[in-house]
């Protein structure tokens, strides 16, 4: 097999949701989310701060007859309880009926309860739990439903306070690496035999080639695990209290931090608090003895494939219990630990649709306790609707929604999307979300095929996407290799490794390549209108695929160029001379080439 840097392959498809892409798994669950009791986190306003009353909202659906809706309410960090409209903890708030609503999704009615939980003073974590209750009795649905709003035992919540996502996040350009892949690593296709299997990657490695990652520009570097863990990608942890030592030692992580902020890099660490592995001390007692007083950090029950609850269904990924104290507790304390001990400046957290939001709420309060700056975002591939309710809990969300739109415009497969559909998916989301709530976006990452294999080695077409993700992307990540063409041999099956293969290095480095990418990136950080600013159209026009952009902020502004059509296009400029990333002038016209994108921003007089 060919060690090239690229693999020309044929354009396929490739899917950044999944399943939950296709039409029919869309309306299924949209039809589930108008059946039984649901919250859905349906709070208003998002993120209280301190005396300010919060509205929540329960939907029932037609399997759902209720005399009442109760949330039973707690502010002392204990779990809220209650029956039949009475609380046995805290409060109890009843709801009222505000809307009996025809769904044609199911050709039948669903209502809508709304209710005010009181304000609360700064610091307080709010917890509750709805109840529709018929005669005194609990009434959840006709029919068991697998979202777990409808299970009695729900516990949600916030924390009033006043903290806002770090003002640095949205300046940041992300560098993503998975630790046993980078360096030093063998330059070469991994054979499937080895794709899940350590390769040599380590810490040491990482601040080795750290003037690499500097000089490309990037001011945030972001790890995979690097907690003692059963397999090479680390999303198993056995010990979050340890690195693991395949990786290298506590000592290099120290060093890292070190010499990365002497760079002026931040470090973020990937933590996993959905599940842990299977050899996980505290699981492996509970496992054997179901007396242990450790089972109850888990969740174990009969009905469930395995016997206990897990990651979807690998049964080495066993998921905690997070409305355990315990559980909880040591999650929290871990995530302290390597803020206050080494210095790290926040996590990108694994599977966070996993957890509930009050266990977020409060993982959240503990982090900004030890550093108030760092910075929490989350993995959530879900709609934006399930992304906006994580405004107050998170720091933010992965933007999968940008991913899925860049590559269906920029990569090729299937039918051309009209430029209009890309434009309108990003204006909109920017109005849909708080300016503040941080969406770092990304064209490629570690769980999905790469680019450049589902662009058949087009380089052109990834340049496009890199110029759609520097110019309009938030908080933007690149994944390792992304700026030096590393593609992949393979398509990936049911294992995510494919797109895990070894960075290149020296004359195995597209150059050319390298030397566009190091050019955007100083572009955007010279430009704070593309961090910050929001995006208008001056034209648009979907027979050419010809999209010219403004971003302005304070003094700053910024042009973006689109062309995703197939041949050569012009675009007006507004008045006055202007310079693009290259330092090339225009003025009054611009040539812009087919599948590209150009940034351009005021000559300097």
């Amino acid at each position: 097999m060919s060690d090239d840097v690229t693999v020309t392959t044929p354009v396929m498809q490739d899917f950044v949701f999944g399943a939950l892409e296709t039409d029919a798994n869309t309306l299924a669950a949209e039809r589930r989310r108008w059946l039984g009791v649901r919250h859905g986190h349906a709070i208003q306003p998002l993120d209280p701060v301190p005396d300010q009353p919060v509205a929540i909202t329960v939907t029932l659906g037609r399997d759902v007859l209720a005399d009442g809706v109760t949330a039973y309410v707690t502010t002392d960090g204990s779990e809220p309880a209650g029956r039949g409209g009475q609380a046995v903890n805290g409060f109890a708030v009843p709801l009222r009926r505000v809307e009996t609503r025809f769904q044609p999704l199911y050709w039948d009615f669903a209502e809508v309860w709304q209710g005010e939980l009181p304000g609360q003073p700064e610091g307080t974590h709010v917890r509750y739990t709805v109840e529709a209750w018929r005669e005194g009795q609990s009434v959840w649905a006709a029919e068991p439903h697998i979202d777990g709003t409808v299970d009695a035992r729900t516990v949600y919540g916030y924390v009033v306070d006043r903290v806002e996502p770090p003002a640095w996040a949205h300046d940041a350009i992300v560098y993503q690496i998975v630790v046993d892949r980078f360096a030093p690593a063998p330059q070469r296709w991994l054979e499937p035999a080895e794709m899940e299997t350590f390769v040599g990657g380590t810490l040491r490695g990482i601040v080795e080639r750290l003037d690499y990652i500097a000089d490309l520009g990037v001011n945030t570097l972001w790890l995979t695990p690097i907690f003692r863990a059963a397999s090479y990608h680390g999303y198993d942890t056995v010990d979050y209290f340890d690195v693991d030592p395949r990786f290298g030692s506590q000592a290099d992580l120290a060093e890292l931090v070190r010499q990365a902020h002497a760079r002026g890099l931040r470090v973020i660490l990937d933590f996993v608090a959905n599940h842990c592995s299977d050899r996980f001390p505290l699981f492996r007692e509970a496992l054997a003895d179901p007396a242990s007083p450790h089972r109850r950090l888990f969740i174990f029950d009969p009905s469930f494939p395995h016997g206990y609850r897990c990651f979807f269904t690998a049964a080495n990924m066993p998921q905690f219990n997070h409305d355990h104290p315990a559980a909880r507790r040591l999650l929290l304390d871990a995530a302290q630990h390597w803020l206050r001990e080494f210095g790290v400046d926040g996590y990108r957290l694994d599977y966070a649709a996993g957890p509930s939001h009050d266990f977020w709420s409060e993982f959240r309060a503990a982090c900004k306790a030890v550093n108030p700056d760092c910075w929490l975002f989350g993995e959530v591939t879900l709609g934006s609707d399930a992304l906006r309710t994580y405004v107050g809990r998170l720091d933010g969300c992965l933007d999968f929604a940008f991913t899925r739109q860049a590559r269906l415009l920029c990569a090729g497969e299937g039918p051309a999307e009209p430029i209009s559909r890309f434009a309108a998916s990003l204006l909109r989301a920017e109005r849909y979300f708080p300016a503040d709530f941080t969406r770092p976006a990304f064209v490629e990452n570690h769980d999905m095929n790469r680019f450049l294999w589902v662009a058949g080695g087009d380089r052109a077409r990834l340049r496009m996407a890199l110029g759609l993700l520097l110019g309009l992307g938030r908080s933007p990540i690149l994944y390792y290799g992304t700026e030096v063409g590393l593609g992949q041999p393979r398509a990936k099956g049911h294992y995510r490794e494919e797109a895990r293969h070894p960075m290149r290095w020296d004359e195995a480095q597209d150059r050319a390549l390298l030397a566009d990418v190091r050019r955007l990136v100083a572009f955007r950080r010279r430009h704070p209108a593309l961090s910050r600013g929001p995006t208008a159209t001056l034209h648009l026009d979907d027979d050419t695929g010809l999209w010219l952009a403004e971003r302005r902020w304070e003094d700053d502004r910024a042009l973006i160029a689109v062309n995703a059509g197939a041949a050569a296009g012009h675009l007006t400029l507004p008045p006055g001379r202007w310079v693009d990333a290259h330092g090339r002038p225009a003025a009054g016209s611009l040539a812009v080439d087919p599948r590209s994108v150009v940034l351009l921003a005021p000559a300097a007089a």
